[in-house]
């Protein structure tokens, strides 16, 4: 298994991130550049306060490749947590990961700036732990892009530059 832990200061409050965030879930193309497509799912439990009960995101340009499908585990939305359960689909035989799981929390720091953590945790095929090390970069690089991606859309409105290179490049 490989876990992890990455904190980001984002310069809004956590209403405004538990927003787009958790509100928003289902919308994850509008500000993550992996994501081409994204659309909710009845992928699980309803919890309460919760908008979605699951989406999955597309992570090729035709719809057709690996996609991941995504669930809430847990909710709180007094508290501003949410524990997702992440599955790929369509996925070739030598895919390293079985699932992923993402705790995400925030809390108010001062009147208009919020922290947001993720604990991540993947959980591996036989082959991954071959690649470990490799992984173990690569997911944490990964995250790290994420969250920044959605703390540029939060702080500015608009898409994180890699988002719309890739919004360029899908509408070659």
């Amino acid at each position: 298994m490989i876990k992890f832990t990455k904190k980001a200061i984002v310069n809004a409050d956590a209403d405004k991130v538990w927003g787009i965030f958790a509100h928003g879930f289902n919308d994850a193309y509008k500000w993550m550049a992996s994501v081409n497509h994204s659309f909710a799912k009845n992928n699980g439990e309803s919890f309460e306060g919760c908008q979605s009960q699951g989406r999955v995101c597309e992570l090729s340009s035709d719809g057709k490749g690996i996609k991941a499908s995504e669930q809430f585990l847990a909710y709180s939305e007094e508290n501003k947590k949410a524990t997702v359960r992440i599955d790929f689909l369509n996925t070739p035989f030598f895919f390293p990961v079985k699932f992923n799981t993402l705790d995400f929390s925030l809390k108010n720091i001062d009147g208009g700036t919020s922290e947001m953590t993720w604990k991540f945790r993947s959980d591996i095929k036989p082959l991954g732990f071959i690649l470990w090390p490799l992984l173990r970069i690569g997911f944490g690089n990964f995250i790290g892009d994420i969250m920044e991606e959605l703390q540029f859309y939060i702080e500015n409105g608009t898409p994180h530059p890699r988002k719309i290179k890739a919004m360029k490049k899908l509408s070659k």
